[in-house]
């Protein structure tokens, strides 16, 4: 089996259980671009954004704070 290469938001969700506490967006998604070795230019930053945003995983908490919700995650999915 071949492993599949990271998503924006796997990388979100390995980060916020290891800091154990909602982060800012904008960390985050600089956090992201450079585990990812992408350039933080806005085009990049605005796309890692919007894949989080269409992760329903990924929970936004309000005033710009993202946090990961174990319990959204069903047994066996």
């Amino acid at each position: 089996m071949i492993p599949r290469k990271k998503s924006e938001a796997d990388w979100a969700i390995e980060i916020l259980l290891k800091k154990k506490e909602a982060v800012f967006y904008l960390d985050l998604i600089n956090e992201i671009a450079e585990k990812m070795g992408k350039k933080k230019t806005s085009q990049v930053l605005a796309s890692i954004n919007t894949r989080l945003n269409m992760d329903n995983r990924l929970v936004y908490q309000g005033e710009g704070y993202w946090f990961y919700d174990n319990n959204r995650i069903k047994e066996g999915s």
